[in-house]
């Protein structure tokens, strides 16, 4: 686990600011103050340790200056999508959650013929989401933040790149596994997309239009899994296969 750290948006000549509901934990909360040693990372340059210069209490903001860089902004060679069908709102959070902090690079979510969560208000539910994501990325480490696509409204309208390796977790998946078929591919792998469905799984004819459109039926073992376990239990193995891949290189 990672240790408290603050985005931020710019570095210029080594300074960065620190601002929002960053600058209000990082105050008011943690109570740092000027000459204070804190951490800060940035999607673009990657992790540093910085000095609090100064507070500038009425613009709700402080200004730092990086003094050392601990990580390196680092992209995976193997960009990994997770297509998700929606779920009840707690479980559906918790694996924006837990993508984030497994490494997955986008997350489409997904409305199928079961899905039972209503979406009333589209834009308030996409800064939910994202703040969601924000937070997991704070905590766990990353350098990166995950892209959230808008919702797919059906089976019918997924779209990805062909050049992508497609896999269906399905539980009548019949004779493959999603971890042997990854090791398979993963050499000669450039993009991965695997695809969950809802609770009680996708119906019949959607499952044969996910099939027609090149995705393999894969299976995660021989139990059924919940929704948001087999979402986390596929991002996992499909992350960890393509970085072991390029470790070995």
């Amino acid at each position: 686990m990672s240790g408290k750290r603050f985005f931020v948006n710019k570095v210029v000549d080594k300074k960065a600011r620190i601002e929002g509901d960053d600058y209000n934990h990082l105050i008011n909360v943690l109570r740092k103050k000027e000459g204070d040693e804190v951490t800060v990372f940035n999607y673009e340059h990657g992790e540093f340790s910085a000095i609090i210069e100064k507070d500038e209490k009425e613009k709700h903001m402080v200004e730092v200056v990086l003094k050392e860089q601990t990580k390196k902004r680092q992209e995976n060679r193997v960009p990994v999508t997770a297509i998700i069908a929606l779920i009840k709102k707690e479980n559906f959070e918790f694996i924006l959650e837990k993508l984030t902090e497994v490494g997955v690079d986008t997350i489409i979510p997904l409305i199928t013929n079961r899905t039972v969560v209503k979406i009333k208000d589209d834009e308030k539910k996409n800064e939910r989401w994202n703040k969601i994501i924000y937070s997991a990325v704070k905590q766990c480490g990353r350098l990166s933040s995950p892209k959230l696509m808008p919702v797919v409204t059906s089976v019918e309208k997924i779209e990805v790149s062909e050049k992508a390796l497609k896999y269906f977790v399905y539980e009548k998946a019949d004779g493959r596994y999603l971890v042997d078929e990854a090791f398979k591919a993963a050499k000669e792998a450039k993009e991965a997309v695997f695809v969950i469905g809802p609770e009680g799984g996708f119906d019949s004819a959607e499952a044969e239009t996910i099939i027609k459109k090149g995705f393999v039926p894969v299976s995660l073992g021989d139990t059924i899994l919940r929704a948001e376990t087999a979402a986390i239990v596929a991002a996992g193995a499909l992350t960890q296969i393509f970085r072991r891949s390029e470790w070995k290189d």
